[in-house]
């Protein structure tokens, strides 16, 4: 009996042992659960979304939290949800730049929170939240077409620890017919990859650039247009690494989805080069430019029309460019600050410039505020780009509106200097400007021919720089190159190396200094190219009468046949036959037989000198040989062999007459 009621005591103070200690515990675990455990501010980014949503289908926003565990936290904690808000639509393109700036704020008409536990995942492991547009359950319930700020907020409990902005091309009918004709175009023009001594180095920020070219335009995005180096592509498809063939083929792939502008093979400014006389090379850079991009292109083709400009065009520049067929140029808006402010950037105006008789240009600027927009360095590009195209989207109303008739108007959208902008930016903006109804998305080939009726525009003087100092070097390595190419016979390549290495001299983008580094570099490969023929040095020829010949061997190191002038030169000797040219097979040798006169005995030197079959340049070095002459052996022979007949006459006279004393002495009449 004892024992039963000690039991009961034991199990009475265990429960209250235990109840003590779940009360002092409780409030510890308590908070452990509070959203204190978060923290207070969380990084996120909008990394994807739809911009344009019609009715019935569903919104799409993707969020990267790159804190995994609080993105963990997130998702366990009860209270934390993705609060969603629409605001009232913007109508103007003010509108839209003051709510994304943060100086307007719309009112709030909607709003939805989505607990983050019912949060999808994408296969990166970012947030994905999806919201339906009239549907039963969760949806928005808008009723009219419209671009909305849409705001996104991650909260816990009260506290808001994370927001962001963007916006949404909401459609339910068919919103207009009369669309906005918008063109998106950027320059991608590296530094030379073509070093002054003839090799090829492309740098890690020019394969950088390339890739975000490839990554940003080879989904389905619109189609934009494209001003590319033909120098970097020539110097890509020469490059023996494999991550750059495969780059090489990613381009070429993007080339043909898109619409490639027509380019020189290196920079070359137009004004300048009519300015300082020199249309005809500009001509050849542009055809060579035009010959490269056609390759690297596949089926699409050049645009033969419009030119894309990054630098300021004198009224000489225009001339020169409309004399070879351009109808349009557009400028970068950097490019275009020597024109001033311009009352609208959606319309043609059209250059005025000398001569201008029979051929018109039309002149368009890319808007100076969408490009301060695209150049701005943002840790947000997919907000920036969903910002534009809800700009140019209520810039396509406010047109309509105010117009009232089928529009005209070509909108240019690029960055500050014509650049390409950011990858995930381009992308983004492509998708979503391609796919909303109010816009056509079209290349530059699609800007209207200039007429008398477009408003005209005065050129500004040029500012262009002089390339007049620099002509007669050209001139001089010009003339190397026409002289070294007589070396070559009617079978060779009908392109050398050195016309591209040539062509890369006229580059605007160098400086003197590094001109002259490229003349010298230049100078230096065809000096090496001319000596792939050479004559073995340290010889002695040994000459054994008056008249000879000389045997004397050339070489060719070169992979195609040489032909060369040669020449021989020694003040003992003559050489009756004029000097002749000899053709040598690639890496092979060929034997030379040179008639020779000696003037007198002795060794003496003998110059050999190879010269371009034209005679005015050198080949390699001038070799010295030796030459051992005994031009009077021959009387010496003739000496020897009469000494020889002499004594010989003397021995058989000496030996008869011996013989006739001996046969006296015998006689027997003497006896």
């Amino acid at each position: 009996m004892f024992r039963t009621r000690d039991c009961r005591v034991s199990r009475w103070i265990g429960l209250l042992f235990a109840s003590v200690v779940l009360c002092i515990s409780a409030p510890a675990y308590a908070t452990s659960l509070q959203p204190g455990a978060l923290p207070a501010t969380i990084e996120a980014r909008l990394i994807g979304q739809n911009f344009n949503v019609s009715i019935g289908k569903q919104f799409r926003f993707v969020l990267a939290i790159p804190n995994s565990q609080t993105q963990e936290q997130l998702r366990n904690e009860s209270s934390a949800v993705l609060r969603i808000e629409v605001h009232a639509a913007v109508s103007t393109r003010e509108d839209v730049r003051n709510t994304a700036s943060g100086k307007a704020s719309p009112e709030v008409i909607e709003t939805h929170d989505l607990p983050f536990s019912s949060l999808g995942k994408n296969e990166s492991g970012d947030v994905v939240a999806l919201l339906g547009s009239n549907t039963s359950g969760a949806s928005l319930r808008l009723r009219k077409s419209g671009v909305y700020p849409v705001s996104l907020s991650i909260r816990v409990g009260d506290r808001e620890s994370a927001r962001l902005l963007t916006f949404v091309n909401f459609i339910t009918v068919q919103t207009s017919k009369n669309t906005l004709s918008v063109s998106v175009v950027a320059e991608v023009n590296p530094p030379l990859s073509q070093l002054p001594n003839g090799e090829i180095s492309l740098s890690d920020s020019t394969r950088t650039t390339l890739n975000g070219m490839v990554a940003a335009l080879s989904n389905n995005t619109g189609q934009m247009s494209l001003r590319i180096s033909p120098e970097t592509l020539n110097n890509l498809a020469s490059s023996s690494l494999s991550q750059d063939a495969t780059l090489l083929g990613q381009i070429q792939t993007v080339l043909s989805q898109h619409q490639t502008l027509a380019s020189t093979y290196v920079p070359f400014d137009p004004s300048a080069a009519e300015e300082s006389q020199l249309s005809e090379v500009f001509t050849q850079l542009l055809q060579r430019g035009i010959d490269i991009l056609d390759i690297r292109n596949g089926d699409a083709a050049i645009n033969p029309r419009t030119w894309f400009s990054t630098k300021a065009i004198s009224e000489e520049g225009v001339s020169l460019l409309a004399r070879l067929g351009y109808t349009n140029i557009v400028f970068s808006p950097q490019a275009a600050q020597t024109l001033g402010a311009l009352d609208s950037y959606t319309k043609q105006y059209r250059a005025s410039y000398p001569n201008d008789v029979s051929k018109k240009v039309s002149i368009g600027v890319a808007d100076p505020i969408y490009a301060a927009s695209m150049s701005a360095l943002t840790r947000s590009p997919v907000q920036t780009s969903m910002a534009i195209a809800a700009e140019v989207v209520a810039q396509q109303s406010e047109l309509v509106i105010g117009q009232r008739q089928p529009l005209d108007h070509h909108l240019v959208i690029s960055t500050q200097d014509g650049s390409l902008p950011n990858p995930v930016l381009l992308n983004t903006l492509l998708v979503a400007l391609s796919n909303a109804p109010q816009l056509t998305v079209r290349p530059l080939s699609s800007l209207p021919r200039p007429t008398d009726a477009n408003t005209p525009l005065s050129m500004p003087q040029s500012a262009a720089i002089d390339l007049l100092a620099r002509s007669p070097q050209i001139a001089s390595i010009a003339q190397e190159i026409k002289s070294t190419r007589t070396m070559l016979t009617a079978d060779a390549p009908s392109r050398m190396w050195w016309e591209d290495s040539f062509l890369a001299l006229h580059s605007d983008a160098l400086n003197t200094e590094r001109f002259d580094e490229y003349v010298k570099g230049l100078r230096a490969q065809l000096r090496g190219f001319r000596a792939s023929v050479s004559v073995p040095q340290s010889l002695t020829f040994t000459l054994g009468g008056k008249t000879s010949d000389l045997r004397l061997q050339l070489r060719n190191n070169a992979g195609i046949p040489l032909s060369v002038l040669v020449t021989l030169s020694s003040a003992k000797l003559s050489f009756p036959e004029k000097p002749q040219v000899v053709t040598v097979a690639a890496n092979s040798a060929i034997d030379v037989i040179v008639p020779v006169v000696a003037r007198a005995n002795g060794t003496f030197p003998l110059e050999v000198v190879l010269y371009t079959p034209d005679g005015s340049a050198q080949v390699g070095k001038r070799i010295k040989l030796s030459a051992r002459v005994s031009a009077l052996a021959g009387l010496g022979q003739l000496a020897t062999g009469v000494a020889i007949l002499l004594l010989m006459s003397w021995w058989v006279a000496h030996w008869r007459k011996q013989n006739r004393s001996k046969a006296i002495e015998n006689h027997p009449a003497l006896r």
